[in-house]
């Protein structure tokens, strides 16, 4: 039982790190996994995997014996180390700026259409 209980406060930390992270809001570690999509490098995502599988063994009597709780805090530490690099506010600043950057490109495509349209019916 004491497993369970590291297992699911593991699972409960990492949960915690990409609600922190990366604004995921979700119940369960592979939910959550699911919704990080490409904001995590593969390795982790395979460190989340191992911790998923780790989970699903903990349900079944038989199989929660054969957890190996080593690899669980070892892809537990790979995971929150990528989180860690994280910046939540620089992600936002970067999130503003990309859109700023898109809109004024936009417009400055737009004006360049208008400006061609106007040449082309002679009214500049």
């Amino acid at each position: 039982m004491a497993e369970d209980q590291s297992i699911e406060a593991i699972e409960q930390k990492a949960l915690a790190a990409l609600r922190a992270k990366l604004g995921i809001r979700a119940r369960s570690l592979p939910k959550a996994m699911k919704r990080a999509g490409r904001r995590l490098p593969k390795d982790a995502h395979r460190a989340g995997d191992q911790m998923i599988a780790a989970l699903a063994q903990t349900t079944h009597p038989k199989l929660s014996r054969m957890v190996d709780m080593g690899a669980v805090a070892r892809a537990s530490t790979i995971l929150h180390m990528h989180l860690d690099k994280i910046d939540p506010k620089e992600r936002r600043k970067d999130w503003w700026l990309s859109l700023a950057g898109s809109l004024a490109f936009n417009l400055l495509g737009v004006i360049a259409l208008v400006i061609v349209l106007l040449a082309w019916r002679g009214l500049l």
